[in-house]
Parts: structure tokens; sequence; C-alpha cells
């Protein structure tokens, strides 16, 4: 019986083959490389030949999203303006699971694949970027490469080095992008004044002279993390060292400058460094007036919290002098989802022009779009035109200017573990 499965199986790959191979479609398909199928288990998720037959498959079932949940506002947007929207348009269920860092996902799909679990695995979607990405891309752990078959795929700048590298490794069809992001600073002008501290040397200078009103989270939290890849430039005099493969002695050489301004700082912190609130909870802190300053990768968070009422009028951001880290946002399909069908459709959705207006407007997600507005239709260049600015966000070219690339996911690697060793456990 076995071998004769095996003989149907070899069969059917052969049709497939001619079919595909006809095709004019582009196809995706499950990684080259990953972990074998145990003996009469199935090789891995389904490939599709066409994106109605995608439509097909997802129609009718549910979507396990795992992404970042510390955000309630963003928790919020994605089941309103995606959930419901995907529901209603192609009887896709979103399933939202919120983890406090996407590494756990990580970790979990690293397990499944040292148990065997090539299909049915309980992952279909992942928010992704960075390091994550590329553990996931070098154990062959992702399903694709499939973003040549999402029809909204024509709207990307996939020219643009930025978009097709993701921290240096490329993308290669294995992750869709559905946001840009743009590192910001937040104060309140009413304890900070309204000329803050812009530059590293002057940060110091606040933070000891007003103890207890500046912190940011730790390792492993993201925007922790972001904010020390900061420090790592601004001891390095720009990211120039860090955009080429991880060189440990190039790190030895700027890292205790690192370590020497953390811990210098740390005693002037918020509870006096002895612990660091997560990123979320930093929000509550500056609205509060607990801190004076909070960071993320939202340029726009600041005037939307102002306009919802949680955040004070006197709350601005700036950009430090040396520039601010840059990214976008991607999503993801583990090599053994359950339902890359329905994976795609989402997929597909957050990087339509649709979505992207949505995701633009100010009064809405407020973030930056992903997707090349000249690819978009007059009439919808014509309304992202027609959104204004939030009083607390920094014009586009403010932001553009001082933008500054990732470095790639083994720096990021070694400057956390780094942090944890010589800050967190001195």
């Amino acid at each position: 019986m076995f071998a004769r499965r095996i003989q149907l199986w070899i069969a059917l790959l052969v049709v497939l083959t001619v079919i595909l191979g006809a095709c004019a479609a582009p196809v995706a398909q499950p990684p080259a490389q990953g972990p074998a199928a145990a003996p009469g288990e199935a090789a891995g998720p389904p490939t599709y030949a066409s994106w109605d037959e995608v439509l097909a498959a997802a129609s009718g079932t549910t979507v396990t999203w795992h992404m970042w949940g510390g955000s309630d506002k963003i928790n919020t947007d994605v089941d309103n303006d995606i959930g419901k929207v995907v529901q209603e348009q192609f009887g896709v269920t979103l399933n939202r699971v919120p983890v406090a860092d996407i590494s756990e996902t990580v970790n979990k799909l690293l397990d499944e694949s040292a148990a065997g679990v090539t299909s049915g695995g309980s992952v279909d979607l992942l928010w992704i970027n960075g390091e994550n990405f590329k553990t996931l891309k070098d154990a062959g752990l992702l399903y694709g490469p499939f973003v040549d078959l999402l029809p909204n795929n024509q709207y990307v700048n996939w020219d643009d080095p930025a978009m097709a590298n993701d921290f240096g490794t490329p993308v290669d069809g294995y992750e869709s992008p559905w946001g840009h992001a743009q590192f910001v600073i937040e104060y309140d002008t009413a304890q900070v004044g309204d000329n803050p501290p812009t530059s590293f040397e002057a940060l110091a200078e606040w933070i000891k002279a007003n103890p207890g009103k500046f912190t940011y989270p730790a390792i492993p939290d993201f925007t922790g993390s972001v904010f020390l890849r900061h420090v790592f430039y601004w001891a390095a005099g720009g990211p120039e060292e860090f955009m080429g493969d991880f060189d440990q002695a190039t790190f030895d050489k700027y890292a205790p400058a690192v370590w020497e301004y953390l811990n210098d700082i740390e005693p002037s912190l918020w509870r006096q460094g002895e612990t660091y609130p997560e990123a979320g909870a930093m929000t509550d802190l500056l609205a509060n007036k607990e801190i004076a300053f909070n960071m993320g990768y939202g340029p726009a968070n600041a005037s939307l919290n102002i306009a919802q009422g949680i955040y004070p009028e006197t709350i601005r951001t700036f950009v430090f002098d040396i520039g601010t880290l840059a990214n976008n946002n991607y999503v993801a399909i583990p090599f053994n989802a359950s339902n890359p069908a329905g994976a795609m459709v989402i997929a597909n959705y957050i990087v339509s022009p649709e979505f992207q207006l949505i995701m633009a407007d100010s009064e809405r997600w407020g973030w930056l779009m992903t997707i090349d507005p000249a690819r978009m239709s007059p009439e919808q260049q014509e309304q992202l035109a027609s959104f204004t600015l939030g009083v607390a966000t920094l014009p586009p070219d403010v932001l553009a200017t001082n933008a500054l690339p990732e470095p790639k996911g083994d720096w990021v690697t070694a400057m956390e573990q780094g942090w944890i060793e010589n800050v967190l456990q001195k």
C-alpha cells in the first residue's frame, strides 16, 4: 500500500510539473530545503497554479496570524480594517494571535520542524522582519516563494534595495511587505521644553539632570533593540560599519562605548534602572507624565494618541541628529502552514491600494505606506495627497532625509546578546 501511494505521488508530481511548466501564472511553492516528511506523511502545504485557485481554497477557512500584540490600537485596527474586510470580501476568518515578541513564534516553528511537523502547523501567517526572518529563511522554514502570485504585488517596488532586502537578507519572494516604519522619539514639551536633546551626548546630560524621567524597553523587546542599535550607530559615527556581514573585531571596537554609555545612564533611568518597562507600558507612563520620553517605529503614533485623548497636547516627536532607523514590516507564511491560501489572501489585501490608503490616513492608522504611490491610480494618488499630518507628526521629507538603514540580522543578534551580558546582568 505504501509503495502504491509513492507511485501515485510520483505520477502526480510529473503531471503537475507538466501543467505548471505550461502555465503562465507564477506558482507558490513550499521551501526546497527543510525538514523531511515522515513515511506516510504529507510533504507540506499545497501549492497553487493561479490566484483563482488560491481564492477557491481560501474561501470558508480561518487564518491564524501570529503578530506582536503590544498595541491595543494596532490589535483593534487589524481586527476591524483587515479581519472584517477579508471575511466580507473573501470568506476568510482572521484569528489574530498576539505575542509579546515574534521570536516566540519563530521558536515554535523551530520546535515543530524538529518534531517533524511538516504540515498542519499551528501558524499560517506571521508579522516578521529582521533577524527572525533570516533565522527562518536560512533554516528553510518558510513557504514560497509566493509573492509573485499576489495580484497586488504589482504595487511593490522590488527594485528598491531597502524593500528587496530585509535587514540585509534578500527577501526572494518569501515575505510580503505591509507597512513602512521609522523610529522617532516622543517627548513631553511640558517637561522637556521645545528644544529636546537630539544628540546622545545631550540626552545623557538630560537624563542625569532629570532622574527617573527616561527609560527604554529591555531586550529582547524590539523597541529596546532598535534603541540599542541607535547607540551603536552613535558610537561608530554612523551606520556604515554595520552594513556588511558581521565582524567580531568591528563589534568589539565599538561595543565598549555602548555599554559604558548605557551603564552610565542606568542609575538615572525610571526606577533607577532596576527594571525596564515593556514598550506598550511606556505609552501609559508618558501619558501620565511619569516619564518624559517614549519611542517607537510609528511616526504618527503621538498624533493619534493626542487625537484620542490618550496623550496631552504637549507631546511632540523628534529624530536623532544621526538619524533614525527605518525598515519595512513584512508577513511570511511558515513552511508547514495549515492554510497558505488564506494567508496569501490576507497578504494580498494588506498590500492593496485600498488598505494602504487606510493605513496612511493620519486619522486612522497613521503608518507609512509600503507600496509605490506612483503605481496607484490618479484618484488614489489624489486621495493620498489630501491626507493631513497630525500635530505631532514630522513631515515626510524630514523622516526620509534622516532615515537610516538597518544592519544585517547577525549584528542585531550580537548587539542584543551583548546588552544582556554587559548591561542587564552587570
